[in-house]
């Protein structure tokens, strides 16, 4: 449950025991643990054990390693699809069984039971996925159709190319993985709205959406700079997808590098005696927001390459329409009319794409952005529009960059509220049913230490004690 926590790592490429990474990882949360319990608390933004995720900068005051290793699960898809002959069955048996993302026991979460989750359940408000609904009709034609048509080739792939079937697949599952996201939001605001503000409660929820954005996959910052336009091409999250975007408008909003203090907004705010509804309900907009624009960028360009100066691509029609449904859903609910006639210009049954197509893309996204709270100048221009083109014209009124900055006062180290979780909401069957915040599975709920506090001699040494039993010392 909390950071401090160690949690038995297997994959299905590796079922005997756990990868080094994870030994390491483990040992490392023990003896930040003990060296908190020591010494007082683990100083620093995100100190120790916490930097698991691949910004370094968000502090998950759970273990959430797991979650944010279905990304790699999206990863493993996308290099089976990259063998020669192309191994859609190898792909599919990631989708529906699972590889890199377990939640113990010999059970692993999966993509299809993200792409399939009933994200509202009658609990939760989530308007990104609601809206979706109402736009295609059902969940599973949300993702889940297109994914597993073109996985086995059925209709409506069965007549599509390969790099066709493969772009819908790769980008629909960044989608699905977005859209889980904005489900964890949805659930840690109904969490904490109910009382559930321990940080095995709301926070857990809050977390999870974190580790499901960024990934967990060490970067080079020697290479890549958040909020530069290098990008890394390794992660396969969510972020990763806004970054790449955010390089393509090197003159927009930066979205990438808004993410991690937003999400720490959302997460300082949902925590014991500093919960503040609105402040949170803020942050999530905020991740809303970062999420539209991504789309809409992502239609801008590839509904031009789509084109392809009058030589039609079927792929990046794939990935024009998988990309701006990443967010359609949610900008339905500004104005449905104008979304359903951007679906309309990027039907995946086309056969040809038009220049008034590109341009028409262009114009109706831009239509939406008073609405959805967007400006021109936050979204930019596509480095590669070619000048006197309809892509290069101005978008005005240019606007205001409004996206917030969120708060950079990253919680120090990983500490824990209380050691009870709060798991009162129906997960079943969304592939975080086995992340029961209510236990622990070693020595993570004794450690419960603040920022500035030490724990009494007596209580040190039985942690201490306690860590290296559980770890078969």
């Amino acid at each position: 449950q909390a950071c401090a926590g160690s949690s038995t790592r297997q994959t299905r490429s590796d079922v005997v025991g756990k990868s080094l990474l994870d030994y390491a990882m483990a040992w490392k949360i023990r003896f930040t643990a003990l060296a908190a319990c020591l010494g007082g608390a683990v100083a620093g933004p995100c100190d120790g054990a916490c930097t698991f995720l691949s910004d370094e900068l968000y502090c998950p005051v759970n273990d959430v390693r797991e979650h944010a290793d279905s990304n790699k699960d999206v990863a493993a898809v996308a290099a089976r699809l990259k063998e020669d002959p192309v191994n859609y069955a190898a792909a599919k048996q990631i989708y529906t069984e699972g590889l890199e993302s377990t939640k113990g026991g010999g059970v692993f979460r999966t993509l299809q039971a993200l792409a399939q989750k009933n994200q509202t359940g009658g609990k939760y408000t989530n308007v990104f996925y609601s809206g979706a609904v109402d736009l295609y009709g059902s969940t599973d034609a949300i993702w889940h159709d297109w994914i597993i048509a073109c996985l086995d080739g059925s209709s409506p792939c069965n007549d599509k190319t390969d790099d066709f079937r493969k772009y819908v697949i790769n980008k629909g599952l960044i989608g699905v993985v977005t859209a889980y996201v904005t489900y964890e939001m949805g659930v840690a605001i109904w969490k904490a709205a109910d009382g559930q503000t321990t940080d095995g409660g709301a926070a857990y929820n809050w977390d999870e959406a974190a580790a499901f954005h960024i990934g967990r996959k060490d970067l080079d910052f020697s290479v890549y700079t958040i909020g530069g336009t290098t990008t890394p091409g390794s992660l396969y999250s969510p972020w990763e997808f806004n970054w790449k975007r955010d390089a393509d408008f090197p003159n927009g909003v930066m979205t990438h590098a808004h993410a991690p203090p937003i999400f720490n907004q959302g997460l300082l705010n949902l925590r014991g005696n500093s919960y503040n509804a609105a402040a949170v309900q803020a942050a999530q907009t905020q991740m809303y927001k970062i999420y539209a624009i991504t789309a809409i960028r992502s239609a801008i360009k590839y509904g031009w390459k789509a084109y392809g100066s009058g030589s039609f691509s079927d792929k990046y029609l794939a990935e024009g329409a998988l990309y701006w449904r990443s967010a359609s859903g949610y900008l339905s609910t500004f104005n449905k009319a104008t979304v359903q006639e951007i679906d309309a210009i990027f039907d995946l049954n086309k056969t040809t794409f038009t220049l008034q197509d590109a341009c028409d893309v262009k114009t109706k996204v831009e239509s939406l952005y008073e609405a959805a709270g967007i400006s021109c100048k936050e979204v930019g221009t596509w480095k590669d529009a070619e000048a006197g083109t309809c892509l290069a014209s101005a978008c005005t009124p240019d606007g205001d960059d409004t996206l917030s900055d969120g708060d950079t006062d990253y919680v120090s180290g990983c500490v824990a509220d209380s050691g009870a979780g709060d798991s009162n909401y129906d997960d079943s069957g969304d592939d975080t049913s086995g992340d029961d915040t209510s236990g622990t599975s070693d020595a993570s709920a004794a450690v419960k230490s603040h920022i500035g506090s030490t724990m009494p001699a007596f209580a040190c040494g039985a942690l201490t004690a306690l860590v290296f039993a559980v770890s078969g010392w």
